[in-house]
């Protein structure tokens, strides 16, 4: 079951994309990462899906009865209270829906913040501060877990027990979305689809990493205002079913068409993957 759609979404800064025609979603029992350069987007998109910024375009459909648990790569917050106060209140902010409190001292403890229990948040140093944001994201078990640069800065045995608690939320069905600049192939085995934002796109990176004669699926929606498809991108339609619209393309053709049959008045809904 899909938890978030996001549909033709796109942002501007002071008059400069900062991307456009993002379309993906997210399921549960999936985990999915969204990788670029500093500076791509990857922030400010989940900022957007976490409502904390608004975008200049498109649609975000929310499943009823989501509940996003949320890292942010710089969280401006100033945390006085101790690690363990801090975390036992946003336990308790989720009730019923968040784990045990003895489930939560385990993970302290998996997590090496034990040491730290007593000591304000504010005080430790920034690695183990993300150490602690991470928890406080997964303490309420939200069902959709948003993760910017989680691994900056953590020793591989803390990034192996990041990936144990991920895999668990996955397994019991939340979706996760890990943003980062770059990924190890052991983070890599545990991601079911990874996209790439570049020049303002989002593309599924396997399909960036293909062969340049590749071909993606392409997806949009027919709206009220759609005018009708010219014939030279007409021939790439391969099935045209309940106001959706599938396009088999060259992948060097992907951006064109997108922006094309944007213009035509056709929701970008996005990529899909084509079975070899």
């Amino acid at each position: 079951m899909k938890l978030i759609s996001v549909n033709d979404l796109s942002l501007q800064n002071e008059g400069y994309f900062a991307f456009k025609h993002v379309a993906f979603s997210i399921s549960q029992n999936e985990i999915i990462s969204i990788s670029g350069d500093n500076g791509s987007g990857k922030t400010q998109l989940l900022e957007i899906l976490t409502d904390n910024r608004m975008a200049d375009g498109g649609t975000i459909e929310y499943t009823p009865g989501v509940r996003i648990g949320y890292l942010p790569q710089n969280d401006p917050q100033i945390i006085e209270a101790t690690v363990g106060k801090y975390l036992e209140n946003i336990r308790l902010l989720s009730k019923k829906l968040a784990v045990r409190k003895d489930q939560l001292k385990e993970m302290i403890t998996f997590m090496g913040l034990s040491p730290y229990l007593d000591r304000s948040v504010q005080q430790l140093s920034w690695g183990i501060r993300r150490r602690v944001g991470f928890l406080a994201a997964v303490a309420g078990h939200p069902n959709v877990l948003l993760l910017d640069e989680p691994f900056a800065f953590q020793s591989s045995s803390i990034i192996k027990n990041m990936l144990t608690l991920i895999q668990d939320l996955k397994e019991n069905g939340s979706g996760i979305i890990l943003a980062g600049t770059e990924f190890d192939e052991r983070i890599n085995q545990c991601i079911d689809k990874s996209f790439l934002l570049k020049d303002n796109n989002l593309s599924l990176a396997s399909s960036i990493e293909e062969e340049p004669n590749q071909e993606v699926a392409l997806i949009f929606r027919v709206n009220p205002n759609s005018i009708a498809i010219t014939p030279d991108l007409e021939k790439y339609i391969v099935s045209n079913i309940n106001n959706l619209i599938e396009m088999k393309t060259p992948v060097a053709l992907r951006n064109t068409i997108v922006k094309r049959m944007v213009q035509l008045n056709y929701q970008f809904e996005g990529d899909k993957e084509i079975e070899s």
